[in-house]
């Protein structure tokens, strides 16, 4: 009895001293469900799916932009939880957010992205501040995204906060591949 305690205390002990989470983790692919979701006139047509990647302090959050489940446009977000605000540069004029609307990213312009979690592991708050264009000129627009995990670790929901818009937009996922 005592050397199965200790064989399972030496199995365990592994996965908590690498930083694995005791609950579920945001770390893989996500699909959104539209039924559950704020519905966008802008967005019919196209929809959003999630590549959420741990590894180590580092987080990338991949939104796949997909047209006819083809990936229209895939926009990265990467940063160290907690971290300075990471800094790239615009490369396209296209801003998925607000594709239609008449909003254009400013390419060539530089953008943040920063985040922290909120719960170890499951979930997770981003900033990003990002310049855009508008047929009123050029401005610059914070959005704050919450990711939370539910139902076991199988959906993710994603509450998009915006400097320039009054209501939250709130995008509802299933996990792609369903952990038992």
């Amino acid at each position: 009895m005592i050397a199965r305690a200790v064989a399972l205390t030496l199995l365990i002990l592994p996965c908590r001293l690498s930083g694995f989470p005791d609950g579920p983790s945001i770390d893989g692919t996500w699909t959104s469900v539209p039924a559950r979701s704020t519905e966008i006139a802008a967005w019919k047509g196209r929809t959003l799916g999630l590549a959420i990647s741990v590894r180590g302090d580092r987080v990338s959050i991949v939104h796949n932009w997909l047209d006819r489940g083809q990936v229209a446009y895939a926009d990265t977000f990467r940063f160290v939880p907690g971290g300075k605000a990471v800094r790239s540069v615009v490369c396209s004029v296209e801003w998925p957010d607000n594709w239609l609307m008449g909003v254009l990213s400013s390419a060539g312009d530089e953008r943040t992205v920063s985040g922290s979690w909120q719960v170890e592991g499951s979930d997770i708050r981003t900033v990003t501040v990002q310049p855009v264009v508008t047929s009123q000129g050029k401005t610059t627009v914070t959005t704050t995204r919450e990711y939370v995990l539910g139902d076991g670790g199988n959906t993710l929901t994603l509450t998009e906060r915006r400097s320039s818009r009054p209501t939250p937009v709130v995008l509802v996922f299933e996990r792609k591949e369903v952990r038992p």
